[in-house]
């Protein structure tokens, strides 16, 4: 989990976490419809009435932003693709599948499940706005906003822009006709990027033309889905050179183990500094306490070295995440990413066999991409 992110819970089974950028657009929205959105069309309205209605109204969009990805959800875990969480940040939110689709139909259902939510929303809240307009202006209201925020939601995502909904129905069609993954990501990613430089384009002429923060809102989303479209076909590609591959056969066998008694000075002037490494294990191959890297000296001050020692401040075992010999380097990879760490301890019935570090994968990566096997 990214030290930006905050776990606040479960849905059906699947965490939900918030990213902090969600709060910058929690209170965007929220302020947009007390100070603009609600005066403008209902003058009369005391504040206080505008400011808990834009609260709860906030609200409510973004669980219908989270139903949207609970549908994706849903429809992975149906196919057998696990779902690793969903996280609402700046932008909305995401389900974070945690592997590809089987098959061109999973991946078309699955793309299509989140504005199929976000479309159904948008009836449900329209015919609340109809049934309630001619007896409660606040609850029609609030019906109003949501049904064409969600209706918007479900159009937008349904552009053909690789990695929105849109450009993963494309991807499942073209992968359906070549029965090729990595050429249907390819092609889906340059249409995805195609859009993208689209929206660029029409943010900066709308910034030019005096509406600088809705063109520059738009420009942004524009740079997002580009970076988006670039990194999807990107990791596809990386994983392809890992599928097959195992931990074994990219791991460091030669670990350095340091006393736990030894102190932080002499640890930075003999090993860390003439080492080359950024990790090293505490203990000895019997027993191994924890790991110590470049992070838990840097939490210790300079003058106070001298007198802590390794085993004060490393990181213990129980707290660390560690794979086996036989886990995919794919897998290894992505538990790393989700840890926030740069290495992994490999372990095989409870004694450590080695490190895997992203510096051993760049290097497994390189060497298998200059042979071409």
């Amino acid at each position: 989990m990214s030290k930006n992110q905050i776990r606040i819970g479960r849905v059906m089974g699947i965490p939900l976490r918030l990213d902090i950028s969600w709060l910058l657009i929690f209170i965007w929205v929220t302020w947009s419809l007390a100070a603009g959105y609600f005066p403008q069309r209902y003058p009369e309205w005391a504040g206080g009435l505008r400011w808990s209605l834009a609260v709860l109204t906030s609200l409510m969009f973004f669980g219908s932003v989270l139903l949207h990805e609970l549908g994706h959800a849903l429809l992975a875990r149906k196919h057998g693709v696990p779902v690793k969480d969903i996280t609402l940040f700046i932008f909305g939110g995401v389900a974070e599948i945690a592997d590809e689709p089987g098959t061109p139909i999973q991946e078309l259902t699955m793309a299509v499940a989140g504005p199929f939510v976000s479309l159904s929303l948008s009836g449900l809240f329209a015919a609340i706005h109809l049934a309630t307009r001619s007896w409660s202006a606040p609850i029609a209201a609030l019906g109003l906003f949501l049904g064409g925020v969600n209706l918007s939601l479900g159009i937008f995502n349904l552009i053909p822009g690789f990695p929105l909904d849109g450009g993963r129905v494309l991807r499942s069609i073209l992968w359906h006709i070549r029965q090729d993954l990595v050429w249907a990501t390819r092609w889906a990613s340059h249409v995805g990027q195609g859009v993208a430089y689209l929206f660029i384009a029409y943010g900066i002429i709308r910034t030019v033309a005096g509406n600088w923060l809705g063109g520059l809102w738009i420009a942004f989303i524009g740079f997002f889905l580009e970076n988006a479209a670039r990194t999807a076909y990107a990791q596809l590609t990386l994983r392809n050179l890992m599928d097959g591959h195992v931990v074994a056969e990219a791991m460091n066998r030669q670990c350095q183990i340091i006393p736990p008694q030894l102190t932080l000075d002499l640890f930075v002037e003999h090993y860390l500094l003439n080492g080359g490494r950024r990790c090293y294990v505490v203990g000895d191959r019997d027993e191994i306490m924890g790991l110590l890297t470049v992070h838990n000296i840097r939490s210790v001050p300079r003058l106070e070295r001298p007198f802590i020692q390794a085993r004060d401040v490393l990181t213990p075992m129980d707290k660390l995440i560690s794979v086996s010999v036989d886990t995919p380097l794919w897998e290894a990879l992505r538990e790393m990413t989700a840890g926030g760490v740069n290495q992994l301890p490999v372990m095989e019935d409870g004694k450590l066999q080695g490190m895997l570090t992203r510096e051993d994968l760049i290097t497994f990566i390189k060497t298998r991409a200059e042979l071409d096997v």
